[in-house]
């Protein structure tokens, strides 16, 4: 599951994986975020991942440049997750990324959400 929400008059949006990714549930949250991202300013992000059991086929092969394009319009992004690899990967990924991410044990998700509300 892959779900995509933004509060209208919020610029925080919270994106939930639990479980495998569906090619449709990519596509809906790829419209919805590039819907928020054409209104213009910056989204700061968080991403709740639950369980990541993979993805369809159809889903990964999304194109590769939405992502890239996506990061220039988020200003921060909080990762909450449990999952090791992933707390590696997106610490690696911090030191390249325009994008200042930190990563939140899913026990903070609450601190997740209270730093992106700060954060300028």
């Amino acid at each position: 599951m892959l779900t995509y929400t933004k509060t209208p008059d919020s610029n925080v949006a919270e994106i939930v994986v639990d479980g495998k990714i569906t090619d449709e549930e990519m596509n809906a949250a790829m419209t919805a975020m590039k819907a928020d991202l054409d209104k213009g300013g910056k989204i700061k992000l968080l991403e709740d991942i639950r369980a990541f059991e993979g993805m369809e086929p159809a889903a990964f092969f999304k194109d590769p440049r939405f992502g890239i394009s996506m990061m220039k319009s988020i200003s921060h992004v909080a990762l909450v997750t449990d999952a090791p690899w992933l707390k590696a990967l997106a610490e690696t990924f911090n030191f390249v990324s325009p994008t200042q991410i930190k990563v939140f044990e899913r026990a903070r998700i609450d601190e997740a959400r209270t730093w992106l509300a700060a954060a300028a």
